[in-house]
């Protein structure tokens, strides 16, 4: 069953990549294919067999055990009644025959497929926790245990975008964020530092709405219009005005795919970023961190936003920053006038 599983990956990432069709359509198309050929396959041997059954049998003797058939009493009533009774009858001769038979059986291999691997494979689909995803792909690679604890499963989210990533929009919702000593809960940056300065995520809009997270960090990025708003406790706010900043819109869906996260718990969202990936927009509502920073770096952004709903702040009091837009991050535009200092506390 293992050599089928492999079969069938391969055949898989063979249509992805010949005719760009989703990875999840693919393995369905792949378990498809597997079962008519191996329907084929059963029915022609069954057919082989009893074509030539008087050589196969010949000088052998073949004895069938008796098969007793139960009595069923007859009921007198339905007799009475002249229910009618459904009659099937079935044609299993010629291509009429063939088909049928292939049909049954390709179903059959099909479930059996279905169910095997369903029960076996352990393969992280998206938006499972603990595993990293190369968008568009919907298929993850399991993580290694986080090293504070060593014994547990990872929680973590990851995502891996690279110039092969185009997509139509990333949301996450409804999400809890959070596990002692982490460092950042949310992580939007470059994926090893040789591509420090060259990778950045592409999108239309960055919007923010209804987060909280006990600290708030933006750098290198470059953002046409950056629109910030809601409660902080205390901030640093000092982008670099730069009129060369261009708009950007990422509004072609050609090739691209939606992807959400909603309700659920993880330790931490990352998405490390290589090349130049499109996402048309990108979507964090009613996603709080109890513990960690949020971090945002290597964006370039036609628009980021964050609305008056959301909150920041570690209780260090608002003459000690815990919101901060460093100069690192140039803009076009926008406002910051929606930023309100008061003391809050995060946890």
């Amino acid at each position: 069953m293992l050599s089928i599983g492999t079969l069938i990956s391969n055949l898989a990432a063979w249509i992805t990549t010949s005719t760009g069709t989703h990875e999840a359509v693919a393995v369905w198309l792949s378990m498809l294919v597997i079962a008519v050929v191996g329907a084929l396959i059963t029915v022609g041997v069954m057919a082989l067999g009893w074509r030539y059954k008087a050589l196969i049998v010949r000088n052998k003797q073949v004895r069938f055990a008796r098969i007793f058939m139960p009595y069923v009493p007859r009921i007198g009533f339905l007799s009475a009644l002249r229910i009618p009774m459904p009659r099937f009858r079935f044609n299993l001769s010629g291509w009429r025959g063939l088909a049928t038979s292939t049909a049954i059986v390709g179903a059959g291999f099909t479930l059996a497929l279905t169910t095997v691997i369903a029960t076996t494979d352990n393969t992280p689909i998206w938006p499972e926790s603990g595993a990293s995803y190369q968008l568009p792909k919907v298929f993850g690679t399991p993580l290694e245990p986080d090293p504070e604890n060593p014994s547990q499963q990872s929680q973590t989210l990851q995502l891996n975008l690279g110039d092969n990533s185009r997509l139509d929009k990333l949301a996450f919702e409804n999400m809890s964020l959070g596990k002692a000593n982490l460092d950042r809960c949310v992580d939007i940056t470059y994926a090893t530092t040789g591509v420090a300065t060259t990778a950045f995520l592409h999108t239309g809009k960055l919007s923010m709405l209804n987060v909280s997270a006990p600290t708030f960090v933006t750098t290198g990025a470059e953002i046409s219009q950056l629109n910030l708003a809601g409660s902080i406790d205390g901030s640093s706010v000092t982008p670099t005005q730069d009129s060369t900043v261009p708009e950007l819109v990422v509004n072609s869906d050609r090739g691209a795919g939606t992807f959400e996260s909603k309700d659920s718990t993880v330790d931490r969202i990352v998405i490390k970023v290589t090349g130049s990936p499109k996402v048309g927009e990108i979507i964090f509502k009613n996603v709080h961190c109890s513990v960690g920073e949020w971090y945002i770096s290597n964006v370039k952004a036609g628009e980021m936003v964050q609305d008056a709903d959301s909150k920041f702040g570690n209780g260090t009091g608002i003459d000690v920053p815990s919101y901060s837009v460093s100069p690192g991050v140039k803009i076009r535009g926008g406002s910051t006038s929606g930023l309100v200092d008061r003391p809050i506390n995060v946890r």
